[in-house]
């Protein structure tokens, strides 16, 4: 039977990140883990489905909210939530709630937030390498970003947004890393990750790239591309 844990953390600037850890159903001592990173104006919840399969393969899964968002949103003990309404109207509505929302919470921390999570994990918890990120749109260029600051195996970045969101050197310093890449988009991603998918790709040692029809965007790829990142998350699997 799967354990599941709620856990904290607190980050230097002063935000609460909540999340849960779940512990595959499995007799082993430490596990591998898989870190996953939602998009914005999402939760955790995203990924809950795609997560029980990763568990299957042997992994412990976290998955948490963002600053600022879902629960994750009191900073120095006072609220601090992303600016969005579910009903805008227009591509144009969305950028402008991301760009507001970008310096209100400061996104250019996430990176050190996916580390934070991480270092926690191996102080705290039964789990041990190999540990992969996994994150989307948002989440997607944070996830890639965090390798520059704590160590980790491998990459899924599905629908990377622009590397500016979290500070463009420290996406440059991640893809010279020893790390395993593999990058999804759709080849008319509305944001533009089809093009840059090429670009990050192309900086990486051995990185690889999927790239499928049509203009679907972060997690709603994974009905496309699902049973490939299961096949890249296996090699990291300890139980294969």
């Amino acid at each position: 039977m799967e354990k599941i844990k709620s856990l904290s953390v607190e980050t230097e600037d002063g935000f609460v990140l909540k999340g849960f850890l779940h512990y595959p159903s499995i007799d082993m001592e430490r596990f591998p883990a898989v870190i996953f990173v939602h998009q914005f104006a999402t939760t955790h919840i995203i990924w809950e489905g795609f997560a029980k399969k990763v568990r299957e393969l042997g992994f412990a899964t976290l998955l948490f909210d963002l600053r600022g968002h879902g629960i994750s949103t009191l900073q120095n003990g006072k609220e601090n939530r992303i600016i969005f309404n579910p009903k805008f109207s227009s591509l144009v509505d969305l950028i402008g709630f991301f760009k507001k929302s970008a310096s209100k919470v400061n996104f250019k921390k996430i990176p050190e937030d996916i580390a934070l999570w991480a270092s926690y994990l191996l102080e705290k918890e039964k789990i041990r390498y190999p540990i992969v990120y996994v994150g989307s749109s948002l989440g997607g260029i944070s996830v890639i970003g965090a390798v520059s600051l704590f160590k980790a195996d491998g990459v899924v970045s599905i629908s990377p947004g622009p590397p500016v969101i979290v500070g463009e050197a420290v996406v440059e310093d991640a893809l010279r890393k020893n790390v395993d890449f593999l990058f999804v988009s759709s080849v008319e991603d509305p944001l533009g990750s089809g093009k840059l998918v090429f670009e990050l790709v192309g900086k990486t040692s051995g990185g690889v790239s999927i790239i499928t029809s049509g203009n679907g965007h972060g997690v709603t790829l994974l009905k496309y591309t699902e049973r490939y990142i299961l096949d890249f998350l296996k090699k990291f699997s300890l139980k294969v």
